[in-house]
């Protein structure tokens, strides 16, 4: 099996007829990329289903974001994309192994209050919403989009360093207003 990742000759032509809505391009690009990008993504979370889902999201976006970005190199995005993905789901993975680890513990030593998970996440939207528009839209492209401080910056059309402030700004907002939230939390299981 050839490397698509050497052979990309015709690839700004397929990618202008992408971003015109072409379906066959597309498929193009999907079939060329997505078992080296499956492969690529599987060296970091290990696993072939998630490395697939992972892939298969990349492209789902690509495809649904196909007019709103600028890609300069198309197999450079889709290995950006695609690394970016398997980072956001691995530190995603490890705060769901810590909940399973707390929650494992304290119910096995006292009966689980009856909290609603959904108030503690409605709290934090709330506290992310309550941040000035731009730190808001800010916070969102990095956690949330998985997006880097230099992306985030050529998007706004800001400088990485604002990116970097706006952020230490967002992240001392939420720690300081999610101190009771937390502290309440901790409550539970002390």
């Amino acid at each position: 099996m050839s490397n698509p990742f050497t052979q990309n000759g015709d690839e700004p032509n397929l990618l202008m007829q992408i971003q015109k809505g072409d379906e066959k391009s597309f498929e193009v690009i999907f079939r060329r990329y997505y078992a080296h990008l499956v492969m690529f993504a599987k060296r970091y979370v290990s696993d072939k289903d998630m490395a697939e889902n992972i892939v298969q999201s990349v492209f789902v976006q690509f495809w649904e974001k196909r007019n709103k970005q600028e890609i300069n190199s198309l197999k450079g995005f889709l290995v950006v994309a695609v690394r970016n993905r398997c980072h956001n789901e691995l530190k995603h993975q490890g705060v769901v192994r810590e909940y399973e680890k707390v929650t494992t513990t304290t119910t096995s030593e006292m009966e689980w209050p009856k909290y609603e998970e959904t108030f503690y996440l409605n709290r934090i939207n709330q506290v992310i919403d309550q941040l000035p528009e731009q730190r808001q839209k800010i916070f969102k492209m990095s956690r949330m989009d998985g997006l880097k401080y230099k992306e985030i910056a050529e998007k706004l059309s800001i400088s990485p360093k604002t990116v970097e402030v706006q952020m230490g700004h967002a992240l001392k907002y939420l720690r300081e207003n999610l101190q009771p939230l937390k502290k309440q939390l901790l409550g539970m299981f002390l």
